[in-house]
């Protein structure tokens, strides 16, 4: 069965943002979940290759419990953002229910870091790239991720480690790749890039972690229609406990 990417937005809960932005797009599901309805309701087939996006109201918290236990116990892929305090309260029940956690500092960057989340594993799964991943290999870097981070960094001239360290950016929770044991990396590239670049950015990404990094993969597209020269995408998951 084909792999989908499938968002499930729970109760009342608006996406408008997304669909506009995957409007076109054959690989991503808009499904939604009433909150009295079970989820092996829904008109769909639900397949272990899909990676399910649950998102809902704060005060829906326990429905995306439920929606996540169940999506666990067929063995899918699910991935959820909420605040961080939201998150924080609830990380151990969050954690044995839901695959990945992204947490956003402001409630409003919720919306933005799915966008993003979503772009980033619709490119590196489905998108035509120079070096391309299989649908299992993301999953196998999501699984029993727990709090998990977004990161990137945009790069014009001639790369240097320091320019790569001062342009890392964490844009909606500001912990860094310190002590993450899974590095999942996406570079998008205009042409005339080489090799040779892309490894010293996931050297220097790794680096910067616990260096003894368990899981790093990474994916690399050549494309026309970017800002910048390089632009790097990162999702750092299974943190040392502090």
């Amino acid at each position: 069965m084909e792999a989908k990417l499938k968002v499930i937005t729970i109760g009342d809960y608006n996406i408008s943002i997304l669909r506009n932005y995957f409007k076109d797009n054959e690989n991503i599901e808009f499904l939604k979940l009433a909150l009295d309805e079970s989820i092996d309701n829904l008109n769909t087939n639900f397949s272990k290759r899909d990676i399910v996006f649950l998102r809902t109201n704060t005060e829906d918290l326990e429905k995306l419990l439920e929606a996540g236990k169940a999506l666990k116990e067929k063995e899918i892929i699910t991935l959820t953002i909420l605040e961080e305090k939201i998150i924080m309260e609830n990380r151990k029940v969050l954690e044995e229910t839901v695959n990945a956690i992204f947490p956003a500092t402001k409630k409003d960057d919720t919306d933005n870091l799915l966008l993003e989340l979503i772009r980033m594993i619709d490119n590196i799964i489905f998108e035509r790239c120079y070096i391309n991943l299989d649908v299992e290999d993301v999953k196998n870097m999501l699984k029993d991720s727990g709090i998990t981070v977004f990161g990137r960094l945009n790069i014009n001239k001639t790369i240097s480690k320091e320019d790569i360290i001062k342009n890392i950016n964490y844009p909606f929770y500001p912990k860094t790749l310190k002590d993450s044991k899974k590095l999942l990396i996406f570079l998008d590239t205009l042409k005339g890039f080489i090799l040779t670049e892309g490894e010293l950015i996931t050297d220097i990404l790794k680096n910067e972690t616990s260096q003894n990094i368990e899981d790093m993969l990474f994916s690399i597209r050549i494309g026309n229609n970017l800002k910048n020269r390089i632009e790097c995408y990162f999702i750092a998951s299974k943190f040392v406990e502090e």
